[in-house]
This record gives C-alpha cells, sequence and structure tokens, in this order.
C-alpha cells in the first residue's frame, strides 16, 4: 500500500472518530433546547434588547400554568395527546390541538417565561397566515404553539416583520397576548399547543432514535394547569378513558405494541413512508389503532384503521402470526383489510396485509419487517451543530455558551491525533 493510501485511510478515520464525538456532543446539547425550530440555514432575523439580556437566569421551579391559551368560547372541543393523521402524524401527534370556534380569537401566554424563536409558516399561495412561537418558561420547560393566524403587534414591533425564522429573547408575563387564532379555510381548524418537560422522557424503546422530529418528552398541557382551571377545561377534552390527557409513547418490548419504522429503509426525520404504528385511539383509549405512512403495505392504502384482534400490548413472539381486521377511517373511511403479523424478536416484527376480511393468512414474498431503530441523530448532526453555533452567536441560549471549550477540545484534540498519526506514517515510510 503506497504511503498516500495510509494517509488517506488515516485521515479518513480521524475525521469518522471526531464526527461520532461530536455527533454526541450535539445530541446531548440540544436535549434541553428548541433546536427544531432553528433553520440549518440563516436566521432571518433576532432580537434581544439591552436590558433583556441581561434578564436573570430562568428559575428551575415547577411550571404552573395561569392561563389556558384560548377563552372558553373560542373553541368547541380539546383533542388530547396522541392523535394520529397519516403522513405527518402515523406516530401519535406529540402535543394537544383546540378544535375552534368560528371568529378571531386572542391567544395568551399560559405562564410567564421567554418567547425564544418565532416562524412564519405562511406560503405565497395561502389566503392565510399560519405562524408558530415557542416559549420558554424554565432551563428545562417550555411551550410551544402552532397555527397561529397572527404575532401581536407588541411582539413585532420589537423583531419587525418575519419572513420565516427568528430566534429571539423577550420577556412574556402570563396572559399577556402573544397572537391570533382562527379557522384558516384550506389549512388548521385547530391551535396547537405542546409542552416538553426535558426532566421527563417518556418509555419509547429507543427514544434517541427520533431525533428532533418527534418530542420524546412531551406531556400534557392541561396537567400543568392551576387546579381550578384545570378541571374545567379537562371538561372539553374529546376522550374516553386514562390517561386524561391522552398518550403518545405505546412501545413495549417483545411487543407488537408501538411505533415501528420500515427494516433497510433510508433514515430521515420527514421520511413519514418508514412509519407503522400499533396504537390506541386518542377519543377512545380502548380501541386498537393501526395507521401507516405510504403504501408500502399494499394493497392497505396509506391511512388509519380501527383494528379488531388480539391486544397489541399482549401479542409477543408466543403467538405467532396473528390476524388483524381493519376498518379505515378518516381519508380511508369504510375501506376493509386484513393484516397479518408477527413479533419476530424484541424489536422486529413482520407484516402483511389483504384486501377484505379473510383468516388464515399466511406470509407470502411480499411481507415487510419493522424494527424499533428509525431516523436517529446522526443524520442531524450538520443542522444540530450549526444551530447550535447560531444560538451562541446571538447569544440566545447561554448554557450552549459553556460548551464552546468543549466543542473546542474535542476539535483540538481531534487534530492532534490526526497530526501525531500522519506523523508516524510519514516517519515509518522515511525509515
Amino acid at each position: 500500500m503506497s504511503w498516500r493510501r495510509q494517509i488517506a485511510i488515516v485521515v479518513i478515520m480521524s475525521i469518522l472518530l471526531a464526527g461520532l464525538t461530536l455527533t454526541q456532543i450535539a445530541y446531548e446539547a440540544k436535549q434541553p433546547s428548541n433546536i427544531s425550530w432553528l433553520p440549518s440555514t440563516s436566521t432571518i432575523r433576532s432580537y434581544t434588547s439591552p436590558k433583556e439580556a441581561n434578564t436573570p437566569p430562568i428559575s428551575l421551579e415547577a411550571v404552573t400554568f395561569t392561563h389556558t391559551p384560548l377563552e372558553n368560547d373560542a373553541y368547541n372541543y380539546i383533542i388530547a395527546l396522541g392523535n394520529v393523521a397519516t403522513p405527518s402524524h402515523t406516530f401519535p401527534s406529540d402535543h394537544i390541538y383546540f378544535v375552534l370556534e368560528d371568529g378571531s380569537y386572542d391567544v395568551v401566554a399560559p405562564a410567564s417565561g421567554t418567547i425564544t424563536s418565532i416562524t412564519n409558516w405562511t406560503q405565497s399561495d395561502w389566503s392565510y397566515q399560519d405562524y408558530a412561537l415557542t416559549i420558554k418558561h424554565t432551563n428545562t420547560f417550555e411551550s410551544y404553539f402552532y397555527h397561529l393566524s397572527g404575532i401581536a403587534d407588541w411582539i413585532l414591533e420589537k423583531t419587525g416583520n418575519i419572513p420565516f425564522r427568528a430566534a429571539v429573547n423577550i420577556p412574556v408575563s402570563g396572559g399577556q397576548v402573544i397572537g391570533r387564532a382562527q379557522i384558516q379555510p384550506g389549512g388548521s381548524v385547530c391551535l396547537d399547543w405542546g409542552v416538553a418537560n426535558y426532566e421527563v422522557t417518556l418509555n419509547f424503546i429507543h427514544p434517541e432514535t427520533y431525533g428532533e422530529y418527534y418530542n420524546v418528552h412531551a406531556v400534557c398541557p392541561l396537567d400543568y394547569l392551576e387546579e381550578g382551571l384545570k378541571e374545567s377545561v379537562y371538561q372539553k377534552v374529546n376522550r374516553i378513558g386514562e390517561p386524561r390527557g391522552g398518550k403518545i409513547d405505546y412501545d413495549l418490548l417483545g411487543r407488537l405494541s408501538g411505533n415501528w419504522f420500515l427494516e433497510g429503509s433510508t433514515p430521515g426525520k420527514w421520511n413519514w413512508s418508514t412509519h407503522l404504528a400499533f396504537v390506541y385511539s386518542v377519543y377512545n383509549a380502548s380501541q386498537m389503532i393501526v395507521a401507516v405512512g405510504s403504501n408500502v403495505l399494499a394493497p392497505l392504502p396509506m391511512g388509519e384503521y380501527n383494528a379488531t384482534g388480539p391486544d397489541f400490548r399482549e401479542v409477543s413472539a408466543d403467538n405467532g402470526i396473528v390476524t388483524y381486521h381493519l376498518v379505515g377511517i378518516n381519508s380511508v373511511e369504510g375501506q376493509v383489510y386484513t393484516l397479518i403479523a408477527q413479533v419476530v424478536g424484541d424489536e422486529r416484527i413482520k407484516v402483511e396485509t389483504f384486501e377484505g376480511y379473510q383468516e388464515g393468512k399466511n406470509f407470502t414474498e411480499k411481507a415487510l419487517f419493522y424494527t424499533r431503530t428509525g431516523p436517529g441523530v446522526s443524520d442531524e448532526l450538520n443542522v444540530a451543530i450549526i444551530d447550535m453555533l447560531v444560538l451562541i452567536i446571538l447569544n440566545q441560549s447561554p448554557q450552549y455558551s459553556q460548551r464552546i471549550p468543549i466543542i473546542l477540545e474535542v476539535a483540538g484534540g481531534a487534530a492532534a491525533i490526526l497530526v501525531v498519526i500522519l506523523g508516524f506514517v510519514l516517519w515509518k515510510k522515511r525509515h
């Protein structure tokens, strides 16, 4: 082997080693952050006033929401955690929904905190506005809103026009108006409200595999309302069964229940075509639901289906092939299919579908395998690092600035190792 080839191999191995180290740092760094709302390109606009830049660190105390985002007459009912709607929510959704009444309504901050990001999702050909906004309440607790129809004027006075995405640092008080919500013809009929409690990690078999796509720290916002307010709001939650606020984590090791990814598929946080879920209805906790994010299980079309058969939570490898009769709901309403499944390992299943209701079916060459391992963190390495640097540069997240020495240390260490190895190779060549 030539000395040039030896050097090339050493360089590649060193880069891979450094990359693995940086991946771990990036993943640990972004757990208590809101990186999912920051772009991998440039942040369009930032805002931090001199006074706000010196705001004391946010409290670590438990958060109590003193306000609901909407007045009681602004919405018809609430959809709890765990709504399934393919393809984007083939896995149960990690936020709740206020199903709006006609009209335009103020949206208020549920508690004091700091607005850290605003996103304008509006497209040029849309007849309505669509914004998202995140409020950080403590270092480990934040809430976020999707499908705001407008941002409060007092906020826009600070930020100016938001063409796409803005990292900001704007204090807000509980009950203060932050935006508007209304039914958007051709768009959403709901205001979405999500909460991430980074001191809680849900019971997914591989929570790390979801990256920023899925909030594995999701909790029901209603559970954090002050007591008198909580009971009143829960009266409008459209759900039978416990937990009252819904559930999204149905994974059980060695069982059929929960989220699955198509084996051998190209990973990607938005690759819904790889998703298959054996979960339970957000409206009735005892109703089994099968959701598939694409037509990959043809003849079964992409969609959501009520399932009849053995309880997902009880099906293990000991059961062999199990049969489910499916009835389509929503976009595939009334369509009927048969699905057979077999747990073939603690984290692997085999699945196939057939038209109509059938019994005694066996697998054919069309059967597919699914596993618990999905997108992972590595495919988001560049996004994580760039977003983290953006936060540091803009001084929006002081806790990340503390990681600069770590990043430099890792980079310097990798460079030092590379120099030593290259020196050794060159010395060996000359001798």
